[in-house]
């Protein structure tokens, strides 16, 4: 049995690097071949999640990759990847996938279809990473740049919210929110209750807003840094290792 991606999230929000420069080094590292890689996405950065004014320049960076286990990852931060390690404002964050949604068979994110075979399901007071990606269609931009302000601006003042970044390779049409939460209890209360994201939600579905849709849930099993707020997100697990 395959079993689910081991994927590893790393966020500069402020890189020493230039974006065009690090965007290089890392997607020719990862083009001559990484023992154990199943995916990676290389993106440009923001803070469109939980600002209602997003800053997209001086843009961050993050990189998103899915592995076929814990060691393959960290052999891989201890070589080919240590391109990678840019900046002194690092998020990382180990995890496993543990649930995928479609919105149509067949979407992928550029071209990673995730796998959570072999997962278990996670309880309602577990910690969770959500990944939401989307391509919006022309035509719905100015709907989804309305509808977010409003979702980020319940999600910065939620109190399970732990931190959250918006990453993008093709702007300004498509865009992958990674948000994390205390727990899958209060993910479900933020999504779900009355307010910015239900709205968005309901919006997106009722209009065919997205050409692509995928939705991740993540078990978080190490983390070292914070996203967007002052306290560590998830303060009982251990540090992600890198390098």
């Amino acid at each position: 049995m395959k079993g689910p991606d081991y994927v590893t999230i790393d966020v500069f929000e402020q890189p020493s690097l230039s974006t065009l420069q690090w965007k290089r080094a890392v997607r020719s590292a990862i083009s001559r071949g990484v023992d154990g890689l199943r995916a990676a996405t290389v993106n440009h950065a923001n803070n469109g999640t939980r600002s209602l004014i997003p800053r997209v320049f001086p843009a961050g960076r993050a990189l998103v990759a899915a592995w076929e286990s814990a060691d393959a990852a960290a052999a891989a931060w201890g070589g080919p990847l240590r391109v990678a390690l840019d900046g002194p404002n690092r998020f990382s964050l180990d995890g496993e996938v543990v649930r995928l949604r479609v919105a149509q068979e067949g979407d992928h994110w550029h071209g990673w279809t995730p796998s959570a075979e072999g997962a278990e399901p996670l309880d309602k007071e577990e910690p969770m990473v959500a990944v939401v990606h989307g391509i919006v269609n022309l035509g719905h931009l100015r709907h989804f740049l309305r509808n977010n302000m409003h979702a980020a601006s319940r999600a910065a003042h939620h109190p399970g919210h732990r931190g959250s970044v918006d990453i993008s390779s093709q702007l300004p049409f498509e865009h992958t929110s990674i948000s994390l939460w205390k727990s899958l209890r209060t993910a479900q209360e933020y999504a779900y209750q009355p307010g910015g994201h239900s709205f968005a939600m309901k919006h997106a579905l009722q209009t065919n807003m997205h050409r692509v849709g995928c939705f991740l849930q993540i078990r978080p099993l190490a983390s070292t840094g914070t996203l967007g707020i002052d306290a560590p997100p998830f303060p009982s697990l251990p540090p992600a290792v890198r390098g």
